[in-house]
């Protein structure tokens, strides 16, 4: 991307946070803005989760997609504003969703490892995993709305991580609103992980959905066990 945009000046890395890596994005984005230590940040989620799939696991490959988004976040006076970011892990439930293979903690791929599978991602004990989602996913909406004085109502439009349509469903119904007042895009791309905030963001803001001045509200929740919530005035 540097090279492509002829950027030499910038700095790159790359951030790991799994499906809630575009929220992790924009809040490490915010602390260099608001330090000093850069003007401009150009946040990029892009996956290939096709590459990572057991095709023979059809509980769990058919929910995945391939896709990429990306914000620029800059200091300045303009109407749009990030207003808050929260982000959270828990690595004790990390072993729930993962690609056994291929981390410091395994061997080296091998012919036998592939074999095995152990570097397609795994889903342990998926309803139990649901639960925790849609509970994490609740709690980081309320946490953006009270930390910003709001109540969950007063949101425009809920961009949520596009894990599954019946999760989401769930998450309303804890959220106490309409299914209408998320933005979803699962049953096109499906599951993009860190991508698909960043995609439904775009779709959402070019189908009018917002306009000048409107709340827009992002949740994610990943494996790690992570999740994040972000506030935008659009």
């Amino acid at each position: 991307l540097q090279a492509k945009l002829d950027a030499p000046q910038a700095v790159t890395f790359d951030l790991t946070a799994a499906c809630s890596g575009f929220i992790f994005g924009l809040h490490v984005a915010q602390q260099y803005l608001i330090s000093g230590a850069a003007k401009n940040v150009l946040v990029a989620a892009s996956e290939v989760m096709t590459r990572v799939q057991d095709w023979t696991d059809r509980a769990n490959c058919i929910l995945w997609g391939d896709g990429a988004g990306a914000a620029v976040l800059t200091t300045g006076e303009g109407p749009h504003q990030l207003l808050s970011c929260h982000i959270h892990t828990d690595g004790a439930g990390g072993e729930d969703l993962l690609m056994p293979g291929g981390g410091s903690a395994t061997t080296p791929i091998t012919h036998q490892s592939v074999d095995a599978k152990k570097h397609t991602l795994k889903m342990i004990n998926a309803s139990a995993s649901v639960r925790v989602a849609v509970a994490r996913f609740a709690e980081s909406c309320l946490e953006a709305t009270q930390a910003n004085g709001i109540d969950i109502q007063d949101v425009d439009v809920i961009v949520p991580h596009q894990a599954n349509l019946r999760m989401l469903q769930m998450v309303a119904q804890r959220l106490g609103v309409t299914e209408d007042k998320l933005h979803l895009t699962v049953h096109k791309y499906g599951n993009i992980s860190s991508a698909s905030c960043a995609i439904a963001l775009d779709e959402a803001v070019r189908e009018g959905r917002v306009s000048e001045g409107g709340l827009i509200l992002l949740t994610a929740f990943g494996g790690g066990l992570t999740w994040a919530s972000a506030l935008i005035r659009w």
